[in-house]
């Protein structure tokens, strides 16, 4: 524990599993909770419930177990907007993290996934083809 002040720091950190939110998507959050043990100088997973708020409005809590928990949610309307993690506590200090995201048209989603698609096949042709003209020079 903290000579400070008795309490164990504590840390959240988390991601959306799906960077680009399409309307009517279920959205999946993932993140850690961890705290910072004094005595061993490092950080710890750590068991406890945290609070989920989106757009300042509470819509869930999940647990983390491990340190690791998941939240899902169905997507909001088009726009930006915020998600808001909280824990709280008895021993431990509060903690407290934001995350922005925007949700999108599903054609504008899709679009965007058709057009990754045909770069990935592109990039993976080219290193095939240099992969062959350095084998057929090497021979």
């Amino acid at each position: 524990m903290s000579s400070s002040n008795s309490l164990f720091k504590t840390k959240l950190s988390a991601h959306f599993v799906d960077a680009y939110i399409a309307e009517g998507e279920i959205v999946t959050l993932e993140g850690w909770l961890t705290y910072y043990d004094e005595k061993d100088k490092s950080w710890k997973p750590l068991d406890g419930e945290v609070s989920v708020y989106l757009n300042g409005v509470k819509i869930g809590s999940t647990n983390a177990k491990l340190g690791q928990f998941s939240f899902n949610f169905p997507s909001p309307s088009i726009g930006k907007h915020r998600i808001d993690l909280k824990f709280k506590a008895e021993g431990y200090e509060a903690s407290y993290k934001s995350l922005s995201f925007e949700v999108t048209e599903r054609e504008r989603k899709r679009s965007l996934m058709r057009f990754a698609k045909i770069v990935f096949v592109l990039i993976l042709l080219l290193c095939l083809s240099f992969s062959s003209i350095i084998f057929f020079l090497r021979a």
